[in-house]
């Protein structure tokens, strides 16, 4: 019976179709579990990417130039050099060119009175313009020649190296070579900012700068130098119509001082030309003296203190230099 049931089953379309069905099924269901366990393996034994490669350094060409340059400074700079002691001995040999004079065509100072000179330049006081013009240039420094002592920033010495001077000196036991160790003493004291200058005279001048000259150590020497070769004997004429202590007074304004040192032994004489040939020396005044300083010291705008060193003095020549130095503040000394 039991056979003849499956025959019976297998004959019915329906069974068939039903379980070719679940045979289907069933097979999907394996593809999809093998699916499933494969992903899921892939998964996890796969590692995340790892990036590599070699590291490049870009520089602009500007930079990699001034890297080297700060290299080869660091490199000079491990081991300094030695280097030599600076000296402020030679920074220049003078001064800034002198302040501009007043001009002299507008004025006639043959026509002025001496009332009007002494009220012009009584008037540039006040006015404090020539106390400004002084203090332009130069440090003040602490001086003293033969004993006068003072202080200033811009200051010259005067000497009268005529033969007449050198013999009175001499007699009061100061020689020409004396006389010249005093001015280099006096130069060599000087602070380096101080101007100086150096003025020599008989009838004709000579100067040792043609501006006043800041006392750095290389000026002070050749000073020293100039004074030994060139302070002594007659200079030379330059101009015929300028000779004398009006000369020397005219060249020491030039240069706009504020002290003046001025050694002579008081004779006043102006050498003149004869017609027929030849020379004579007529004396001047104290007073053609004192007016020609008046114009000379209104026409350079200085202001200078002026202090004079005679040697063997007469009556006339005490009184009329002591007048001189007093009417400029400062004072005789008579040796």
């Amino acid at each position: 019976m039991l056979p003849s049931t499956l025959a019976a089953d297998s004959s019915n379309p329906r069974s068939r179709s039903r379980g070719t069905l679940l045979i289907a099924l069933a097979v999907q269901f394996a593809v999809l579990l093998v699916s499933v366990f494969v992903m899921v393996r892939e998964d996890v034994v796969v590692e995340p990417p790892v990036f590599s490669g070699e590291r490049v350094v870009v520089a602009e060409k500007s930079s990699v130039k001034r890297l080297e340059r700060t290299r080869e400074l660091d490199r000079r700079m491990a081991k300094p050099r030695s280097f030599q002691a600076l000296a402020v001995e030679d920074a220049f040999q003078s001064e800034l060119p002198a302040l501009p004079r007043l001009p002299e065509s507008s004025s006639d100072f043959e026509g002025m009175e001496e009332s009007f000179l002494a009220e012009a330049q009584s008037a540039m006081l006040d006015s404090g313009l020539m106390g400004e013009l002084s203090r332009l240039g130069g440090a003040v420094s602490s001086t003293e020649f033969f004993g006068v002592k003072d202080s200033g920033r811009r200051i010259v010495i005067v000497v009268n190296t005529s033969a007449s001077v050198v013999r009175k000196a001499s007699a009061r036991g100061v020689s020409i070579a004396q006389l010249q160790e005093e001015a280099i003493g006096l130069v060599d004291k000087l602070e380096s900012g101080t101007l100086f200058g150096i003025v020599q005279f008989s009838q004709g001048t000579k100067g040792f700068a043609e501006y006043l000259a800041p006392a750095l150590v290389k000026n002070k020497r050749q000073a020293g130098e100039w004074i030994r070769e060139e302070l002594k004997g007659n200079p030379p004429v330059l101009n015929p119509e300028l000779v004398g202590h009006e000369a020397a007074i005219a060249a020491a304004l030039e240069l706009q001082p504020d002290l003046i040192f001025f050694v002579t032994d008081g004779s006043l004489n102006r050498r003149t030309s004869k017609a027929g040939g030849g020379y004579s020396y007529p004396k001047i005044s104290y007073d053609q003296l004192m007016r020609f300083t008046e114009k000379a010291v209104f026409s350079s705008g200085s202001d200078p203190r002026l202090h004079v060193i005679g040697f063997q003095l007469g009556t006339e020549e005490r009184s009329g230099l002591e007048r001189w130095a007093k009417r400029y503040g400062g004072s005789l000394r008579e040796m």
